[in-house]
C-alpha cells in the first residue's frame, strides 16, 4: 500500500502509541522457561527419570546459558517477564517499520518539493523538442 502525505498524522500517532507501550515494560527477561529431567541410577543398578526442574535458558553468543530455579514460587514472576521481553520485541519492530514509513515520507515529500512542478520526474532527459518553449538550437 502507497502512503502518502495525509498519512503522516495516522504514522505519527502510531508512533507515540507504541512509545507509550515501551514505557510501561519495565520487568524484561531474555531466554525461555524449559524443564529438565535427570536419568538418576540406583544402587541397585536400576535408573530412574526425576524431575522436572525449571530451567531458565537464553542464549550469549554462541552459547546456551542455563540456571536451575529453585524456588517454584517465582515461575510466574519469571514468565510474566519473559512475555514482557517478547512484547518489548513485538513494539520495537512495529516501531521501526513505523519509523520507517514516516522517513519514506518525508524523503518523498522533500523529493516533490526538490523537483519543478512537483511532477517528481526530471527534465534533463527529456529530448529538445519536449521542452516547452524552448527553440531546438538553444544551446542545452
Amino acid at each position: 500500500m502507497r502512503r502518502t502525505s495525509a498519512d503522516y498524522p495516522s504514522l505519527q500517532h502510531q508512533h507515540q502509541q507504541l512509545l507509550q507501550q515501551l514505557s510501561g515494560l519495565q520487568e524484561l527477561r531474555r531466554g525461555s522457561l524449559t524443564e529438565q529431567f535427570l536419568m538418576v541410577k540406583r544402587k541397585d543398578g536400576s535408573r530412574v527419570k526425576r524431575g522436572p526442574y525449571p530451567l531458565l535458558t537464553r542464549k550469549q553468543g554462541q552459547k546456551t546459558i542455563s540456571r536451575r530455579l529453585t524456588d517454584p514460587a517465582l515461575l510466574p514472576l519469571y514468565r510474566r517477564q519473559i512475555q514482557a521481553m517478547r512484547q518489548f520485541e513485538s513494539v520495537v519492530e512495529a516501531l521501526v517499520r513505523v519509523g520507517e514509513q514516516l522517513s519514506d515520507l518525508v524523503v518523498a515529500e522533500a523529493a516533490q518539493k526538490k523537483t519543478p512542478g512537483g511532477t517528481g520526474t526530471s527534465r534533463r532527459g527529456a529530448s529538445p523538442r519536449r521542452r516547452s518553449g524552448r527553440a531546438p538550437d538553444a544551446g542545452f
